[in-house]
């Protein structure tokens, strides 16, 4: 974030206008802090959002006026992974995703693969928070809270792979552990 800027005339966000007009504000030069963890980029959600809305209003209006209404950014697998794989997300949090796409009809794909009973139910619940992000996202917030407020994450944030922290660079093409990874798993603008 930066400080020293005023935001007390912003709009109140919802969590797709806040992802949204962040990367509004970065597409014409606004930075977050860099080299945080996902979960800080998360936590920061909405005080950086005011904080790109005023960078909006100064210099794009109109592109703050297109972001606010921007479809979601974050795309429901990558949100679904990024949610349950959190460290926040727990087996009672995924009943609950579970039992709430259950009642609007959603039924998990069967794997591909036999999993073991709690490997199975954790592929449903990830199934299931990527069908209530893209269709019923109030449900999902419902459900799990604070847990689904998730952020865009820079290019500089750092994430984990095979358990060790590594800055983000875009791409994860050099990782010695797992090879190439795509970092669009996180969230993360290309």
């Amino acid at each position: 974030m930066l400080d020293g800027m005023h935001t007390d005339a912003n709009p109140e966000l919802s969590d797709r206008q806040a992802r949204a007009v962040i990367l509004a504000a970065e597409a014409r030069g606004f930075e977050r802090e860099p080299d945080l963890y996902p979960a800080m980029y998360d936590h920061d959600l909405h005080d950086d959002a005011q904080f790109a809305v005023t960078f909006l209003q100064a210099l794009d209006p109109s592109g703050l006026a297109a972001a606010l209404s921007a479809d979601e950014p974050i795309p429901a697998p990558c949100a679904a992974w990024r949610i349950t794989e959190s460290g926040r997300f727990s087996l009672a949090d995924a009943d609950v995703v579970l039992d709430a796409a259950a009642a609007v009809g959603f039924t998990p794909p069967a794997p591909e693969l036999p999993l073991l009973p709690m490997s199975l139910r954790w592929d449903q619940a990830r199934a299931a928070v990527a069908y209530l992000w893209e269709h019923h996202p109030d449900r999902l917030r419902e459900g799990v809270g604070e847990t689904a407020r998730i952020a865009p994450l820079p290019e500089t944030a750092r994430i984990a792979c095979s358990g060790e922290w590594y800055r983000c660079s875009g791409r994860i093409d050099d990782c010695r552990r797992c090879g190439p990874r795509d970092i669009s798993l996180y969230g993360a603008k290309r």
